[in-house]
């Protein structure tokens, strides 16, 4: 199976050079929300391993993907952004596997919400907390306070002890839905052993 950066790779290993050169003018340049510009003197006539390298030294493994994804959007590049999205995902969900009876608090909703969150953007991430803040529904709003400056996990437990299992769900789905994300919303309802 491959880590990050070979996933990196594999994707970079698609473009042309003249692609290439512009996916690394995208590093340097582009203002992305939450990323900061790579310094050109550290990408001068970088090959792809470089690049990966710079990527992942600058943004982590986790945020070199997204930047990667953004960037290959930005490009036109909608297949190649989809190809290193599910076979990311397939990673993931290799690594976030229940062990068989999961214990200590941690059930397999658990990881079926982490699953799901982990889908999410950063930004996607806040949207789907703030509607958690502002409440939904027929559910009682979590406080700013314990969502503040919440990771994937964090938020995961705070939906579980505020709705249990099967309310952290069905309150997961339908914010989901509102957020457009319809594809993830239908995924999980399928994976979730009871009806909601």
């Amino acid at each position: 199976m491959l880590d990050v950066p070979a996933l990196l790779q594999t994707t970079l290993e698609k473009l042309t050079e003249e692609q290439l050169k512009i996916f690394q003018l995208n590093l340097t340049s582009v203002q992305l929300p939450g990323f900061s510009p790579i310094p050109e003197s550290q990408l001068e006539n970088p090959d792809r391993q470089d690049t990966v390298d710079q990527m992942v030294k600058s943004y982590d493994p986790e945020g070199a993907v997204e930047i990667t994804l953004r960037i290959l959007r930005e490009m036109n590049q909608h297949d190649l952004a989809k190809k290193l999205q599910r076979d990311h995902r397939g990673k993931k969900m290799k690594r976030i596997t229940p062990p068989d009876g999961a214990t200590a608090g941690t059930t397999k909703v658990h990881f079926l919400l982490l699953n799901t969150l982990e889908e999410l953007g950063r930004r996607d991430l806040k949207k789907f907390q703030w509607c958690l803040i502002k409440g939904v529904e027929g559910f009682s709003s979590i406080s700013k306070g314990q969502l503040e400056d919440a990771d994937r996990l964090v938020t995961v437990d705070r939906m579980v002890q505020s709705y249990c299992d099967e309310g952290a769900v069905k309150i997961t789905l339908v914010i989901l839905r509102k957020m457009d994300q319809n594809n993830l919303a239908d995924e999980l309802k399928e994976k979730f052993p009871n009806n909601v």
